[in-house]
């Protein structure tokens, strides 16, 4: 009886691993080859969604109250985030974000760069779509690796070439951390995005 536990025991635990890494797995998915689309040569994230029912001032009332809250005075902002354009009868919106993006925060640690980028929103009846463009990165003076205020452009970091290995399959360790958290702080943008105007 005693053989029998530990063969089931094996056989549990061995399909319990093979699930872990096929999540894992499928996880990881969205953040390798086609995850960091480039528009002339440039890093941009677009999406587009419907929302039936709600006008253009509506939802540009709705946008504009959620980048001005949790973007411009959100909790990781950073002195120069602001609303760039505000055109209510073209409807667009357009801000240049600048804010903190925690790759590792504890009580004893913190791992952090400066993340800047400007969202434009384009809305009209029942309809928006918005974009995440000119990307990069910076470490404030006393953490960069180089002991200086270095720009890291997104075209140099997190695309495809420069955040994957050779065959795809994997990111790479600094590009790939940089890849990893700007897919999921833009997934969250537009997810809130969203939100915002239901």
């Amino acid at each position: 009886i005693s053989l029998m536990k530990k063969l089931l025991l094996c056989c549990l635990l061995a399909c319990m691993t093979q699930a872990v890494l096929a999540q894992r797995s499928a996880v990881d998915q969205r953040y390798l080859a086609g995850a960091v689309p480039l528009v002339n040569g440039f890093v941009q994230f677009d999406s587009t969604y419907t929302v039936a029912g709600k006008s253009r001032g509506a939802l540009y009332s709705a946008l504009k109250q959620y980048v001005q809250s949790a973007l411009v005075n959100g909790p990781e902002h950073l002195p120069q985030a602001r609303i760039t354009e505000a055109d209510s009868l073209n409807g667009v919106i357009a801000a240049s974000i600048e804010e903190y993006l925690y790759f590792k925060r504890t009580a004893w640690s913190t791992h952090r760069v400066r993340f800047y980028y400007q969202l434009v929103y384009q809305i009209t009846d029942g309809q928006f779509s918005v974009s995440m463009r000119r990307l990069h990165y910076m470490y404030d003076p006393e953490v960069s690796p180089v002991g200086q205020e270095a720009d890291y452009r997104a075209e140099q970091w997190i695309t495809d070439k420069e955040a994957l290995s050779s065959n795809g399959t994997k990111l790479t360790r600094v590009g790939g951390k940089f890849r990893r958290f700007t897919i999921d702080r833009k997934d969250e943008i537009f997810a809130a995005s969203m939100q915002a105007v239901k």
